[in-house]
Protein backbone atom coordinates (compact mmCIF):
# COMPACT_ATOMS: atom_id res chain seq x y z
CA UNK A 1 0.00 0.00 0.00
CA UNK A 2 1.30 3.43 -0.94
CA UNK A 3 0.53 6.38 1.30
CA UNK A 4 0.64 9.91 -0.05
CA UNK A 5 0.99 13.22 1.76
CA UNK A 6 -1.64 13.85 4.36
CA UNK A 7 -2.51 15.92 7.36
CA UNK A 8 -2.92 15.35 11.05
CA UNK A 9 -5.78 15.65 13.44
CA UNK A 10 -6.01 14.89 17.15
CA UNK A 11 -7.99 15.47 20.33
CA UNK A 12 -6.77 14.87 23.85
CA UNK A 13 -8.46 15.31 27.21
CA UNK A 14 -7.21 15.15 30.78
CA UNK A 15 -9.73 14.65 33.58
CA UNK A 16 -8.51 16.18 36.84
CA UNK A 17 -9.75 14.52 40.05
CA UNK A 18 -13.13 13.90 38.39
CA UNK A 19 -13.90 17.61 38.81
CA UNK A 20 -12.30 19.32 35.85
CA UNK A 21 -11.21 18.60 32.31
CA UNK A 22 -8.55 20.09 30.04
CA UNK A 23 -9.12 19.54 26.33
CA UNK A 24 -6.94 20.35 23.31
CA UNK A 25 -7.39 19.72 19.61
CA UNK A 26 -5.58 20.23 16.34
CA UNK A 27 -6.93 20.04 12.82
CA UNK A 28 -10.56 19.34 12.10
CA UNK A 29 -11.07 17.23 15.23
CA UNK A 30 -13.73 18.15 17.73
CA UNK A 31 -14.14 17.26 21.40
CA UNK A 32 -17.71 16.72 22.55
CA UNK A 33 -19.02 15.76 25.99
CA UNK A 34 -22.45 14.35 26.72
CA UNK A 35 -24.18 15.85 29.76
CA UNK A 36 -27.73 14.90 30.65
CA UNK A 37 -28.23 13.30 27.24
CA UNK A 38 -27.14 16.42 25.32
CA UNK A 39 -23.91 16.80 23.33
CA UNK A 40 -21.85 19.88 24.19
CA UNK A 41 -19.04 20.95 21.86
CA UNK A 42 -15.85 21.67 23.85
CA UNK A 43 -13.48 22.69 21.05
CA UNK A 44 -13.56 24.53 17.74
CA UNK A 45 -12.11 22.96 14.59
CA UNK A 46 -8.88 24.47 13.24
CA UNK A 47 -9.32 25.24 9.55
CA UNK A 48 -6.95 27.15 7.26
CA UNK A 49 -9.59 29.28 5.57
CA UNK A 50 -10.64 30.73 8.95
CA UNK A 51 -7.17 30.88 10.55
CA UNK A 52 -4.77 31.82 7.75
CA UNK A 53 -4.34 35.44 8.94
CA UNK A 54 -3.65 34.37 12.54
CA UNK A 55 -1.13 31.74 11.44
CA UNK A 56 0.70 34.13 9.10
CA UNK A 57 0.73 36.91 11.73
CA UNK A 58 2.63 34.52 14.02
CA UNK A 59 5.21 33.82 11.31
CA UNK A 60 3.72 30.57 10.06
CA UNK A 61 2.20 29.62 6.73
CA UNK A 62 -0.54 27.44 5.24
CA UNK A 63 -0.04 25.21 2.20
CA UNK A 64 -3.06 23.79 0.39
CA UNK A 65 -2.55 20.88 -1.99
CA UNK A 66 -4.99 20.13 -4.82
CA UNK A 67 -7.47 17.31 -4.34
CA UNK A 68 -8.78 15.97 -1.06
CA UNK A 69 -5.51 16.25 0.87
CA UNK A 70 -5.80 18.25 4.05
CA UNK A 71 -3.87 21.54 4.22
CA UNK A 72 -0.76 21.69 6.38
CA UNK A 73 -0.34 24.30 9.11
CA UNK A 74 3.17 25.42 9.99
CA UNK A 75 4.44 27.71 12.69
CA UNK A 76 8.16 28.16 13.19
Amino acid sequence: MELGPGGSTAVTAIVIDGKGIWVANIGDSRAVVCVGGFANQLTVDHEPHTERKRIEKQGGFVITFPGNISPFFFHV
